[in-house]
């Protein structure tokens, strides 16, 4: 009688347990699931209020041949400083653009190589820069934001550059982190896919 009380006890123990399991998993996922309730535009605003972030991307780079493929650390801080930093290929690896109040220098670690140059043209006007795509929407006649699935896209259309004629940045609707910046040309073929593997916006 004792054993087959203690083998009742101990499967009444174990249904107990899974059933405190199971209530958690579930307000836990409905938790989850419901995210954040901000609107697309308030997460709209949210982006074109970013002034300064930092980042580690993937960048493809495509033409009518081929397709090339990099890896930069980057950081933006208002429109004084900004800074690339290649960490692949090798063959760029080291390479550093740095700009700092109207000032552009350019260097490489590994050579020890340095160059100034004076009143260089704003760097962060580059495609690579989240900050570029943030101007280019504000100021854009043609844009748009939509909702697919978890993913909030931002675009705009450029008729100034045929090579960088439309851009659309995606969204993670929960924690408003952009993870893909990706810029077209005027046929509508992708020329560069940027993949933000790390950022830190306002920094």
């Amino acid at each position: 009688m004792g054993k087959w009380f203690k083998i009742l006890a101990f499967i009444i123990i174990v249904i107990i347990t899974l059933l405190i399991c199971n209530f958690f998993i579930k307000t836990n996922y409905k938790t989850k699931e419901s995210g954040n309730n901000k609107s697309i535009q308030e997460i709209e605003q949210y982006i074109l209020n970013v002034t300064s972030y930092k980042a580690k991307i993937k960048v493809t780079v495509s033409s009518n041949k081929n397709a090339n493929f990099y890896e930069f650390e980057q950081e933006v801080r208002g429109q004084s400083y900004s800074r690339q930093l290649a960490l692949s290929p090798d063959s760029l690896s080291g390479m550093e653009i740095i700009y700092e109040n109207g000032v552009i220098t350019l260097q490489n670690t590994k050579y020890n190589l340095s160059q100034i140059y004076e009143n260089y043209p704003y760097i962060s006007t580059n495609s690579l820069f989240l900050t570029s795509f943030i101007e280019g929407y504000r100021n854009a006649d043609e844009k748009e934001i939509t909702q697919e699935d978890e993913k909030i896209q931002m675009s705009y259309i450029s008729k100034v550059n045929k090579y960088n004629n439309k851009q659309i940045l995606y969204i993670n609707k929960a924690s408003f982190e952009p993870q893909n910046l990706q810029v077209y040309d005027i046929n509508n073929a992708l020329k560069v896919d940027i993949i933000y593997n790390e950022i830190e916006l306002n920094i």
